[in-house]
């Protein structure tokens, strides 16, 4: 009972949800949870940090996906997103599947060194959530988009006392999403076609990132990321139009991030450490509740790392070749925080495939 009142105490602002697998999220990014800025040892580094380009030394084509293959909302995600909803189904996840969600991803990335450019073919999450069991309503949000992207940075600092850089990735977005919610008992008024009216947009958005790197190792390198700048996704509370409106966190609004990060090097392999604190906006409001650390460790083509937040927890490791590799990952999380005491357990797959 004390869940529901917590609820319902707090619906004035929608259902905040937390996604492992983001919009062009690599494999680092997965399982650290995005607390990977100041890795600068991995294939994957400038996908945590545009303002790490300077550093990169890959060049080739790219080709890869991720998802999420294992858990109890694998395939309830995938029949939001794909197929035809249908009433039955929904009855189906009231009695089945109060909450679950799904993403994945997939990249066509070129890499030189002076950019990178790539192209997302399909990005796609689903979070559905059935409450209060005495009227039952269905908070949804499906979001099915994809992105062209460039990427690229400078070194603008190198002296014996600081390195800096900066980093900025632009792209051109196209979505297509619902984020809304009904009651189950207009399904016997209306048709699914009519509650579920999904919505276009387009746009142009972008990153800007910067990167400190001190030449005293017992300081730490420090990045600041601001994320989805222009983007016309908005999730403040000014901006909800529903008081029980899904309301994925930390995935396609504007709001940046700040990390301090240490590495050691070794004859047997590199540790990399970083705390990353989220924020609203730019630098605004911190979510204190969503802080994450995360550790690393690197040799030749093997890595595996761990993270751990308030409600997200993930390990995962990674084989590599010069023409492949394969990362796996496992997570657990309370994917919408105080406002559901629901767990969540997934294993996922990322790939990669180099030309």
């Amino acid at each position: 009972m004390w869940i529901l009142l917590l609820l319902f105490s707090a619906l004035s602002w929608g259902f905040p949800v937390l996604h492992f697998i983001k919009p062009e999220s690599n494999f680092t990014q997965i399982v650290t949870l995005d607390a990977c800025a100041t890795f600068l040892i991995t294939k994957d580094m400038v996908g945590c940090n545009p303002a790490l380009f300077p550093y990169q030394k890959e060049e080739g084509l790219r080709m890869g996906l991720a998802t999420i293959t294992d858990g109890e909302s694998v395939e309830v995600g995938q029949k939001l997103l794909f197929d035809p909803i249908k009433e039955e189904f929904l009855r189906e996840i009231f009695e089945e599947h109060p909450f679950s969600s799904w993403g994945g991803n997939s990249f066509i990335q070129l890499r030189t060194s002076k950019f990178y450019l790539s192209y997302d073919p399909i990005l796609v999450n689903a979070d559905v959530f059935v409450f209060n069991p005495a009227s039952p309503e269905v908070a949804m949000s499906l979001v099915k988009s994809n992105r062209l992207n460039v990427t690229s940075g400078l070194e603008v600092l190198n002296n014996d006392v600081l390195k800096m850089s900066l980093g900025l990735k632009a792209y051109y977005y196209r979505s297509e999403y619902y984020q809304d919610s009904f009651f189950l008992s207009q399904l016997s008024s209306q048709d699914v076609d009519e509650l579920i009216d999904f919505e276009k947009d387009n746009g142009v958005a972008g990153d800007l990132a910067s990167f400190f790197q001190f030449e005293n190792q017992w300081l730490p390198k420090i990045s600041l990321i601001i994320k989805n700048i222009n983007t016309t996704f908005r999730n403040k509370e000014s901006d909800i139009l529903s008081e029980s409106q899904m309301r994925p966190l930390l995935v396609y609004e504007m709001y940046s991030r700040a990390s301090l990060g240490y590495d050691y090097k070794t004859t047997w392999g590199i540790f990399n450490a970083e705390l990353s604190s989220p924020f609203s906006e730019v630098f605004q409001d911190i979510y204190t509740e969503y802080i994450v650390g995360s550790l690393n460790y690197s040799l030749s083509r093997f890595s595996t790392s761990l993270s751990y937040s308030k409600y997200q927890q993930a390990f995962g490791f990674n084989f590599g070749s010069k023409i492949a590799s394969i990362g796996i990952f496992y997570g657990n999380s309370q994917p919408l925080g105080d406002f559901s005491q629901q767990k969540e357990k997934m294993a996922g797959v990322r790939g990669e495939v180099s030309l």
